[in-house]
Order: structure tokens, then sequence, then C-alpha cells
């Protein structure tokens, strides 16, 4: 019984290192033997042998992992810096809307400054209001 299975051992190292190959399987009087012929006489079965995996590179895995590392952390650093310019965009406009509120406040109150004032100030007061109105058509309108 023990030499059956070492013969079974030695066909499948052979068939592991050569192309798919068949196996036979002879049973004659009760006895069961393999070989890589077809049986003389007795019951016959085939079994196949498929062939062995393909190797596996492990180079070129641990190269992809690399390459993938690398791209996710570049994507990252690029979400982050775009992440950056966004809130630097923000608060800018922030900012801007704050100042430009400023302006229009400081031109409402040059403007209501020149209605209410006298013959002596009039001149000065639209002056100032004009000149308010400008700097805001030109910081906040364009």
């Amino acid at each position: 019984m023990r030499a059956p299975s070492i013969l079974l051992c030695a066909m499948a190292l052979l068939a592991g290192s050569a192309s798919a190959q068949d196996v036979y399987k002879c049973v004659k009087d009760g006895q069961t033997s393999y070989s890589a012929t077809p049986c003389s006489a007795g019951q016959l079965q085939i079994l196949e042998i498929p062939p062995p995996p393909p190797a596996v590179d492990k180079g070129a895995a641990t190269r992809q992992e690399r390459v993938a590392s690398q791209m996710e952390a570049a994507r990252k650093q690029r979400e982050r810096l775009e992440d950056q310019a966004r809130a630097r965009a923000a608060k800018q406009l922030e900012a801007r809307d704050k100042h430009c509120a400023q302006l229009r406040l400081e031109q409402k109150w040059a403007a209501q400054d020149a209605v209410g004032a006298g013959d002596k100030n009039r001149d000065a007061a639209q002056l100032k209001a004009r000149r308010a109105g400008e700097r805001l058509a030109v910081e906040c309108l364009h």
C-alpha cells in the first residue's frame, strides 16, 4: 500500500515540473497502481493532473504596492493643498466683503454729511462723498 502512494507522490512531483499530463490508475486483482502509461489489463481510470499555478513574481507585487502607496500619498498631498487653497480663498473673500462693507458705510456717511453740511462746508463734504463713492467703485464694484 505504501509503494503506490510513494509512486503517486513521485509522479505528482514530476507532473508539477512538466506540463499537464495524464496519470493512469489501474486496478487489477484488487491491487491499485498508478502509471504514466495506460494499463495493460484490468480496470482503467484516467486522472488528469492540473498544471501548476503560475509563479508569482513577488517583486512585481511589491513594486505595485509601492507605486500604489506613492500614488495614494500624492493624491492625499494634492487634496490637502487644494483644501488649503480653498480655505485661503474663502478667508480672502470674507476679508474683501468686510472691507467693501466698510467702504459702503463710509460712502453713505459722507453722502449724509454732504446733505447736512452748511454752505461753508458743502463743497468739501460733497468732494469727500464723491471720493468715497469712487473708492468704493474702484475697490469693490469692478
